[in-house]
């Protein structure tokens, strides 16, 4: 081997050490380019103790057009290494290691191609083996109490930073990571048991091979003063006597336990206390007299059973046997005999089916779940056909699938039982073709919600898309934007938290998943992906500084409910999507087994007060001592812990954690013999101390025709007493003819006022805690039945006929606003007529397994006929598109029976079809964001086809307040308008909207949420350096003075005084109305700038540092935030070209004319011109093929500020418009939303259809902007780069002296109809330049890679006077320009120089074969994966 090579391989070795020998071409790469995706090489095992790693790298290969890879191979040929796709000259590689033992692992991989090449690249993946002794425990965070476990945030040292363990492997606790990597890496979670409730936590970590570590946790109850522990408890039992031996107690419901209550001397909120290792649950009381909740279990039926019950005495614990016999309600049977499935074709050709059961063991009155395309549920009289509660059939109907790529199966399941039927629904036909995602893009809205836009192909039809796991529901509310539901464009507004899968359906229910990585083309280079941030690198340390308007509260008093948390970090960025999860027991009623749905309230960042802030209201009457609760951030919940500044804490409360519950409970007509009519029912008192009762609802059905009754009531209904201990009676009129049965209570939901339930379902089993029967244990079941005898009873099975039923329409448009039908039907009651208090429900059923229920009234009755009504308004796209399926059930006659009508039965009596149709043009709104009473008139609306909205209307319910249109209005796309203009006001008000071809939306109601904000100023803090805003939001207002005090509970850092300069303009219009364009690839975004200046960002009245680089408050710009924005005359028009010349005087540093510069000065005049110069093809290696001079313009007027310019090069049309704004405006180009800045001028340039030599080829619309001194003794400079403000763009500046011509190149452009990203390329080198102290041109190229029918950009200038001279740039260019560098100086830079050469030929050899490789994939792949990596 020659010096040469051992040269070569010593500067490879050495890079490869350099780079950590992860993924490199071993020989340089000539033809095939590969590199590897998002690639993870060094971490650790998923657990702790596995002993080998999961790694996969995926990497993307290139080989020349008319070349295929023929051959590939790894020389670990136990690592599996395959092709996952191919598209045209792409291939994506996998290269998966399952079981990666530990240590280095290295491959050559060896790709040969079809034209006999071959290139080897070198894999090295790291399977790291943790040193358990240089593991250490660095920090604790003080734990929190939630649902009787306690968690801790520690954080484990002496890993190595490159990720967390998943999970710890440890057998006393739940060890997993927290997802923050900075500190507190891990969350523990434990249950304290043992004798001495306030010794350390003994935890022990398992790493493989027999490692472990082990370290202790201080109790959570060692961190309150023994005193405060309780000393002294005491028991109640319910029924009272259960302890006794003769106790005889029955459940009244299977499920439905002996309660007990203990009395606590407590002044912590959570005490040590349980039964069988289940936490008992907070019920009521005050700190100090303290009153908990649990259940003695029922296991064995009649038999004797021990209960352990542990409660906390000091530091140490009592144990109590509790001895109890409990007879356990039987769980009732449940049988199908005989299901099947019945199909038939409608008289339209549409295919339906039924399915039917027989059942002769009796109705446990249990709703059902139905599941077949989606899933739902059901309850009496759906689907009861025929019979008695003892023996009947059920049937339902359904529309079928028409094609399906395999079976499709109905499950039937009674719910509270074990059994169930599934039967196989086969299709009409079979077929398997999934839909095809082409691209997608996500569009901010609010930091929570976005809108997806998807550009989708599907041969039947693109229905919708599920996009979180474990939800059964389609999302099928979409507006189509373009084209049609076969191969078009659709927008769904989605939430942020809930994309890490995507799945698209067509209407046959074929689907095709996107997980976050999944391949969506190779060429251009797309995968699926989350916005950046709800993967973002958060910090832990983020989240210390948290603080409250309010704390050490008194909740006694209404005010101070109305609360309000702020996170005060300069490194969280603006748009994180962030949420307050409140976690009292009120909020979360848990442990009580109610339903429940979290609090979740986003996090709102003021660029005043440069806090997050979040609004929240604490339920009244609630636990004291510190409130947990959780902050949502991203993908990860962190929950309150020590280490945060402020925890909420409640000083002084009365907690009521118990529902309305029953006092007293009598039966009225208990037995009751009925010859004629008489009156059955219950009365009952319902007492609740301190919330007071509000609402309840009681169902009762008959044991044997399950007739049913439903009861609501409220405080208004009662016939005696007040909210805190009322009465009430529930009458049913019983009149002959009739039959002998009982009737039951089978559901009870009882509400106070503070929405705390009290809840009794038959056979529902997890209510124990909830029961509103608490005080009626002992009597067992028997007060919930009333049964009556009818003289003459007599069974007598006779279904009346179905006569006539009459749809209002046949054909339903399900996508506009109006979506009421109704229905007429007829019946002839039969020889022993029907019960006129048991009406019927109309349901429609559709393919998607979906219902919807038409509640009918009684028209008129006599022997012969019965005649009902029914009116409904159908949910949005219901049933589309196809046919819906009509039946009608509760019919029940005097003689003990029920009936229903199938679907089958209507078609008999009149052919009938009721079809549906979705209009896209009809605006509908669907929902809104909260709106508090408090807000500044501003909220957003979520619905579909707003594209061509142009007037917003409001109407208040509050008497005082007119009606009003919207004073602004900003688009999303065609799915979500921001409103503005809504008047103040606590009541409900109601919003519609009208497109300009006079299409009207629904009326949609918003109650505002009341928010009391008198309760002090909010907390101020000056503008120090504080992260990236999103791309559409720019500082609109600086305070010239924030408040001098501060609420004694806010942040104690804040300071008091705010920046003394206000920006002096501030965009005085909304963006244009605009319709979301579809986004072929995904837009790249500026990396991350380290913030510049001296000082930082132009000091805190001009701008502040965030992650992104300098925000600048208005009328300052620049990646420093020292220019400032020149307000000057508009220019005078150029009828000749699209060439803008814009004079400029000496400024002063507000931006204004000087009148009082000195007379030199005044003679000083700087022109700035802005030109279009031509139109270049390039090949793909960036050569000039054609070059298109533009000299002839024709020029047309439009109005005040606007011109067009029209020229035609080779049959290719070009018209500028130039657009002079004397205000600043915000505006949308290509789904972006940009502020333009006063006395600016924005270049539209639209370009028609080009003959382009070769689909390899690009176009470059090629700008001058040149800046002109009549001055000679300045300097000048210029500078091109990314900007830092977010809107993700390229910028030119051009300075002389102090003045400025400032540029800005949006990387994305609207191409073919959609935005595709441009590359903005400064060509200073490879065109002749002017270059002096008194004059600078610069030349701008916007490339746009290849495409069809038209494009356009939409580049932006200004004028601005800077506050550095170009005499302080390193590359201005001076009349009289020095070094200052001495003679020895200069040559010791020289020597350095010529020393640091001999690297620098190696380095450079390196990078001309990478800057190849680089050239050639991200030249051809348009920079995609670049820009997606950069966005993640």
């Amino acid at each position: 081997m020659n010096k040469f090579s051992i040269f070569f391989f010593i500067v490879i070795y050495l890079l490869i050490k350099i780079n950590n020998g992860q993924f490199i071409a071993l020989t340089p790469e000539t033809s095939i380019v590969a590199t590897a995706i998002n690639p993870i090489f060094r971490k650790y095992p998923s657990a702790s103790s596995d002993n080998a790693c999961n790694i996969e790298i995926r990497i993307l290969i290139e080989v020349p057009v008319g070349i295929s890879i023929s051959g590939y191979k790894t020389s670990r040929s136990s690592i599996p290494f395959s092709i996952q796709s191919v598209q045209d000259n792409y291939y994506l590689f996998s290269n998966a290691q399952s079981t990666h033992t530990f240590g280095l692992i290295s491959q050559v991989l060896t790709i040969s191609t079809s034209d006999n090449f071959q290139q080897q690249y070198q894999l090295d993946t790291t399977c790291l083996d943790a040193d358990t002794s240089k593991i250490r425990l660095d920090g604790v965070a003080k734990p929190i109490s939630f649902l009787g476990f306690f968690i801790y945030y520690i954080q484990i040292g002496g890993l190595e930073p490159v990720g967390n363990f998943e999970s710890m492997s440890c057998e006393t606790a739940s060890v997993q990571s927290s997802s923050f990597s900075d500190s507190y890496n891990y969350q523990v979670i434990i249950t304290q048991t043992g004798d001495n409730i306030t010794r350390e936590y003994p935890i022990k970590i398992d790493f493989n091979s027999g490692k472990s570590f082990y370290f202790s946790l201080d109790s959570y109850f060692s961190f309150f003063d023994e005193k405060d522990l309780p000393t002294t408890h005491f028991e109640t039992f319910f029924p009272s006597n259960i302890l006794s031996s003769t106790s005889n107690f029955t459940q009244m419901s299977n499920g439905y336990d002996p309660l007990f209550t203990s009395t606590l001397n407590t002044k912590i909120m959570r005490p040590y206390q349980a039964i069988n290792d289940v936490i008992t649950v907070p019920l009521r009381g005050s700190k100090g007299n303290m009153t908990f909740i649990g259940i003695i279990n029922s296991i064995y039926s009649g038999q004797l059973f021990n209960s352990s019950f542990i409660t906390g005495n000091g530091t140490l614990t009592d144990s109590i046997i509790f001895t109890t016999k409990a007879n356990v309600a039987p769980f009732p049977s449940f049988t199908y005999v005989s299901p099947s499935v019945q199909y038939s074709q409608s008289s339209t050709g549409a295919y339906f089916f039924s399915v039917s059961f027989n059942n002769s063991i009796g109705y446990p009155f249990s709703p059902f779940q139905y599941s077949y395309v989606s899933s739902f549920y059901e309850e009496w009289p759906f689907g009861f056909y025929y019979g008695t509660n003892s023996n009947f059939t059920n049937k339902v109907n359904f529309p079928r699938l028409i094609n399906r790529s395999s079976y499709l199966y109905l499950s039937y399941q009674c719910l509270t039982l074990t059994s169930g039927v599934v039967l196989t629904v086969d299709p009409v036909t079979s077929s398997g073709t999934s839909p095809l995602l082409k691209s997608y893009n996500f569009t901010r809205i609010t930091n929570m919600n976005y809108l997806l836009t998807l550009n989708i192909e599907s041969i039947y039809g693109f229905k919708g898309i599920k996009i979180q796991y474990g939800i059964d529901e389609i999302l099928s509310t979409y507006t189509l934007v373009a084209g049609t539901i076969y191969n078009g464009t659709f927008e769904f507004v989605v939430g942020l938290t809930e994309l890490d899968r995507l799945i698209i359906y067509d209407f046959n229910l074929n689907s095709v998943n996107y997980d976050r990585g999944t391949k969506i083309s190779l060429n251009p280079f797309i995968i699926y992906d989350t916005p950046q941030y709800l993967y973002y690198n958060y910090n832990f340390t983020n989240f210390i500084d948290i603080s409250f308007l309010k704390n050490n509260l008194d909740l006694n008093y209404e005010s101070d409910r109305y609360n309000i948390i702020y996170i005060n970090s300069t490194e969280i960025p603006h748009d994180a999507p962030l949420k307050f999860i409140p976690l009292d027991i009120v909020s979360t009623p848990f442990q009580r087994g109610d339903s429940y749905s979290l609090i979740q309230i986003p996090f709102i960042y003021n660029t005043t007060s440069r806090l997050f802030e979040c609004r929240f209201i604490l339920p009244k009457n609630n636990m004291f001592g510190e409130i947990p609760f959780s902050i949502s951030v991203g993908k990860n919940m962190l929950y309150s812990n020590g280490m945060m500044k402020e925890t909420l804490v409640v000083n002084n409360t009365v907690l009521d954690f118990q529902g309305p519950i029953f006092s007293s409970f009598e039966k009225i007509g208990d037995g009751l013999e009925i010859s004629t009519t008489g009156t059955i029912g219950w009365k009952f008192n319902i007492t609740d101390d301190l919330n007071g009762f509000e609402s309840g609802y009681i169902k009762v059905m008959g044991s044997v025709d399950s007739s049913t009754y439903h009861f609501d009531f409220t405080i208004d209904d009662a016939i005696g007493g007040d909210k805190f201990n009322c009465q009430f009676e529930i009458l049913i009129n019983v009149s002959q003819p009739c039959v002998s049965q009982k009737y039951r209570i089978v559901q009870i939901s009882l509400y106070d006022t503070n929405k705390i339930s009290s809840k009794f379902v038959l056979n529902g089993g997890t209510y124990s805690l909830l029961s509103p029967f608490i005080n009626f244990l002992g009597e067992g079941v028997d007060i919930t039945i009333l049964p009556f005898t009818c003289t003459s009873s007599t069974m007598f099975d006779s279904k009346p006929t179905l006569l006539s039923f009459t749809p209002s329409k046949t054909i339903i448009d399900v996508g506009s606003p109006n979506r009421s039908i109704s229905f007429d039907f007829s019946i002839d009651p039969g020889a022993n007529g029907i019960k006129r208090d048991q009406l019927p429900i109309v349901y429609l059923t559709t393919i998607n397994t979906e219902v919807s229920k038409c509640y009918s009234t009684l028209i008129s009755y006599n022997p012969n006929s019965a005649v009902y009504n029914c009116s409904t308004e159908l949910p949005l796209n219901f049933g589309y598109p196809g046919e819906i399926a009509f039946s009608i059930y509760g019919i029940v006659n005097n003689g003990g029976y029920f009936y229903g009508y199938s679907h089958q039965d209507i078609q008999m009596v009149k052919s009938l079809f009721l079809n549906t149709t979705v209009s896209d043009n009809i605006p509908v709104i669907i929902s809104s964001d909260s709106y508090y009473s408090d807000d500044n008139g501003e909220i957003i609306i979520y619905g579909k086809a707003f594209s061509n909205v142009n007037l917003v209307s409001i109407t208040y319910s509050d008497s005082g307040l007119s009606p009003n249109s919207a004073t602004s209005t900003f688009f999303y796309g065609s799915s979500a308008i921001k409103i503005s203009g809504i008047k103040k006001t606590e009541k409900l008000f109601k919003i519609k909207v009208s497109t300009s071809d006079g299409l009207i939306s629904n009326e949609f109601s918003i109650q505002p949420i009341y928010f009391d904000r008198s309760l002090g100023p909010i907390p101020t803090q000056s503008p120090t350096a504080t992260p990236t805003e999103s791309p559409t939001a720019t500082p609109t207002e600086s305070p010239t003075e924030s408040p001098t005090t501060s609420p004694t509970t806010s942040p104690t850092t804040s300071p008091t005084t705010s920046p003394t300069t206000s920006p002096t303009t501030s965009p005085t219009s909304s963006p244009t109305s605009s319709p979301t364009i579809p986004t072929i690839t995904p837009i790249p975004t500026n990396a991350p700038q380290k913030c510049q200046g001296n000082p930082e960002c132009g000091g805190k009245n001009q701008g502040y540092c965030s992650s992104t680089g300098c925000i600048c408050y208005p009328p300052w710009i620049g990646i420093t935030c020292s220019s400032q924005i020149i307000i000057v005359p508009q220019p005078s028009i150029n009828t000749t070209n699209p060439q803008v010349e814009i004079p400029t005087t000496p400024t002063e540093s507000n931006g204004q004319s000087s009148e009082t510069s000195s007379e030199e000065s005044q003679k000083m005049i700087f022109k700035s011109l802005i030109s279009l110069v031509s139109l270049r093809e390039l090949d793909f290696n960036n050569k000039e093929v054609n070059n298109h001079i533009f000299d002839q313009w024709i020029y047309t007027p439009i109005n005040q500020f606007k011109n067009q310019y029209f020229t035609t090069i080779s049959n290719t049309n070009i018209t500028a418009t130039l657009e002079w704004f004397n205000q600043s405006s915000s505006i949308q180009f290509a789904n972006q939303n940009l502020t333009m800045s006063p006395s600016s001028i924005k270049y539209t340039i639209e370009i028609t259809k080009y003959q382009f030599g070769s689909s390899l080829n690009q176009l470059q619309l090629v700008m001058a902007a040149s800046l002109t001194s009549n001055s000679n003794d300045i300097c000048s400079s210029n500078q091109f780069g990314n900007t830092s403000t977010g809107d993700d763009s390229n910028y030119l500046k051009i300075q002389i002296e102090n003045h400025s011509l400032y540029g800005r190149f949006i990387k994305r452009a609207v191409i073919d109809k959609t935005v595709k990203s441009v590359n903005n390329v400064l060509l200073d080198s490879s065109l002749n330049i002017i270059d002096s102290s008194s004059s600078l041109q610069s030349y701008i190229g916007i490339t746009i890679p290849f495409y069809g029918d038209s494009i356009i950009v939409d580049p932006d200038f200004s004028v601005l006077v800077d506050g550095e001279s170009a005499s302080d740039q390193d590359n201005s260019i001076c009349t009289n320009k020095k070094s200052g560098l001495t003679t020895t100086q200069l040559a010791g830079i020289i020597v350095g120089c010529v020393g640091f050469a001999a690297i620098t030929v190696i380095i450079t050899a390196y990078f001309i074969v990478q800057k190849r490789k680089e050239m050639l994939l991200f030249k051809t792949i348009n920079n995609k994966m670049n820009d997606l990596n950069n966005g993640k």
